[in-house]
């Protein structure tokens, strides 16, 4: 496979293959958002991982006005649980307006938490880009 070949699927996959996070979210209500999780996937961070790898690009696409902090922490302790899990909806005044605890949950039930706090709007379908 070419290289061209590989970006225009990588492409795609960001515009066109999560629809679950193709929304436009109103930047009044929503102007940040922070997620913070550990580097490695145990105690219950998997899921933070899986959201911020497949969820996040396609919402970044999409909102490219919208500032996506991400903090993963190194902690080499497998037993400590003391790193927080969580994607915090900030205003623009950079105050905390909404926290979804992701610990131990799947990337799609971080999703749709995250979608039930945040207002939004779906993507128009003649807006969506595939090439």
């Amino acid at each position: 496979m070419s290289r061209v070949t590989r970006q225009l699927k990588f492409l795609n996959k960001i515009s066109a293959g999560t629809p679950k996070s193709q929304i436009l979210v109103n930047p009044e209500k929503c102007a940040a958002l922070n997620l913070t999780f550990q580097y490695q996937n145990h105690n219950g961070h998997m899921g933070a991982r899986k959201f911020w790898r497949e969820y996040l690009p396609t919402l970044q696409f999409y909102n490219p006005s919208l500032q996506i902090r991400v903090t993963r922490v190194k902690n080499e302790d497998k037993k400590d649980v003391g790193v927080p899990c969580i994607l915090q909806v900030l205003a623009k005044d950079g105050n905390v307006t909404s926290t979804v605890e992701m610990r131990n949950k799947d990337k799609d039930v971080i999703m749709d938490e995250f979608l039930t706090i945040v207002e939004h709007e779906k993507v128009p379908e003649s807006d969506i880009i595939e090439v």
